[in-house]
C-alpha cells in the first residue's frame, strides 16, 4: 500500500497558521504556562515546514513501514537531518545555527514538565523563541514564498505597569535542590549545542539574540555576556544581563573575510570587495553585522556578516565593483 498523500500546501499553511498561534500567545498580557506552550507550537509549526520543504523535494516523509503496522512520519530531528542531507536550506541560511536553535527549543519542550517550576527560564528561552521566529520567517520565505511579516506587525513594543529593566532582570525561580540541578542541565545543554555550532564555523547569531550563557550559583554577577544565576540559598535569583558587542561581532576586518573566503565558493575576497560591498549595501550602519564603539575607529563584524558576505557570488561583487566604479567616475 503506497504511503498517505499529504498536501504541501496544507503542511506550509498549517505550519504558519501554528507560528502565528504561538506569537499571539505568547504576547498575551495574561496567561499561565506561557513559554511552554509557545514553545511546543513553534516547534511544531518548524516539524511542519520542514516536511513541506522535503515533499516539494519530493523527499519521503515517511519511515520504511513496517507489516501490520501505519506508516508513521519522521520526528523533528530526523526532519531537520533530512532538509540538511538534500541541501534543502535556502541560500544565505546557515542551517546549521537555525539547527541548533530549533533543537534547543525542543529540548526545553521536553523538559517542560521537569521546568514548569523554573519561571526565570523565560529570560533564558525568550532569546531563543525571538530569533526563532526570524530564522523562520527567513526559511518560509526563501523556500515557499510566505512572509510571516504580513500576517503580523513588527512595530509591536511590550506595554505594561513597569518598565523592563534596561541591563539587569531579577527573575525568581524554585531554588530546590532537584530545580536547581534541573535548570543546570538544561543551561547545559544549551551551552553544547552553541559550541558545537561555532566549533563547526556556523552562524551562531541564528541560534539565540544572546547566545553566550553560563550557569553560576553565586549572588553577583560580573560576566558580561548573559550570565543565569541560581542560587540555593534563601535569595535564590536569576539575573540576566546583556550581551557584550564584543561576544557578538567578535570579527576585525580581517577575521571577517578569512571566515568568508574559508565558507564560501568562488575567488578569494579583498578589502576592496568589502569595501563597495558596504558602500553599496551601507553595512556598517546594520548593527546585525557592524558595531563600533564611540571612541573608536574600525568596527567589527558579527557572524551575520559572514553568512551575508558568503551568500552573495562572484557575479554579485563583480557588478557592485562596477557600480561602485561608476559612481566614482560620475563624481569626479
Amino acid at each position: 500500500m503506497a504511503a498517505p498523500y499529504v498536501s504541501i500546501r496544507r503542511l506550509a499553511d498549517n505550519s504558519m497558521a501554528a507560528m502565528l498561534a504561538a506569537v499571539e500567545l505568547y504576547n498575551k498580557p495574561q496567561i499561565t504556562y506561557r513559554d511552554e506552550l509557545a514553545v511546543m507550537l513553534v516547534v511544531n509549526a518548524w516539524e511542519l515546514a520542514l516536511k513541506a520543504a522535503l515533499r516539494r523535494n519530493r523527499s519521503s516523509i515517511y519511515y520504511p513501514k513496517k507489516p501490520d503496522e501505519k506508516y508513521r512520519t519522521i520526528g523533528l530531528d530526523d526532519a531537520l537531518n533530512r532538509v540538511g542531507h538534500y541541501g534543502l536550506w535556502p541560500q544565505g541560511i546557515d542551517g546549521t545555527g537555525v539547527t541548533a536553535n530549533v533543537k534547543a527549543l525542543s529540548e526545553y519542550r521536553n523538559r517542560a514538565i521537569h521546568l514548569y517550576n523554573a519561571r526565570g527560564l523565560g529570560a533564558v528561552i525568550h532569546p531563543f523563541l525571538q530569533q526563532n521566529v526570524l530564522n523562520y520567517r527567513d526559511f518560509m520565505l526563501a523556500t515557499f514564498k510566505k512572509d510571516l511579516a504580513n500576517s503580523m506587525t513588527w512595530q509591536l513594543l511590550p506595554l505594561g505597569a513597569t518598565a523592563p529593566a534596561d541591563a539587569v532582570s531579577f527573575m525568581r525561580v524554585d531554588t530546590s535542590s532537584t530545580m536547581v540541578r534541573e535548570v543546570q542541565e538544561f543551561i547545559s545543554e544549551l551551552r553544547s549545542m552553541m559550541d558545537a555550532v561555532e566549533t563547526a564555523g556556523g552562524d551562531v547569531a541564528r541560534i539565540a539574540t544572546i547566545y553566550d550563557i553560563n550557569l553560576r550559583s553565586v549572588k553577583k554577577m560580573t560576566s558580561a555576556d548573559l550570565v543565569v544565576a541560581v542560587s540555593p540559598d534563601a535569595t535564590g535569583q536569576v539575573v540576566v544581563k546583556k550581551t557584550d558587542p564584543n561576544v557578538t561581532h567578535p570579527f576585525s576586518l580581517k577575521e571577517l573575510l578569512d571566515r568568508v573566503n574559508a565558507k564560501r565558493k568562488g575567488r578569494t575576497l579583498t578589502t576592496y570587495d568589502h569595501q563597495v560591498l558596504s558602500w553599496k549595501e551601507d553595512l556598517r550602519s546594520k548593527e546585525t553585522y557592524a558595531w563600533k564603539h564611540s571612541k573608536g575607529v574600525s568596527y567589527a563584524w558579527s557572524p551575520a556578516a559572514v553568512t551575508h558576505l558568503v551568500s552573495l557570488t562572484d557575479e554579485d561583487y563583480d557588478r557592485v565593483r562596477a557600480e561602485y566604479r561608476a559612481a566614482q567616475q560620475t563624481t569626479k
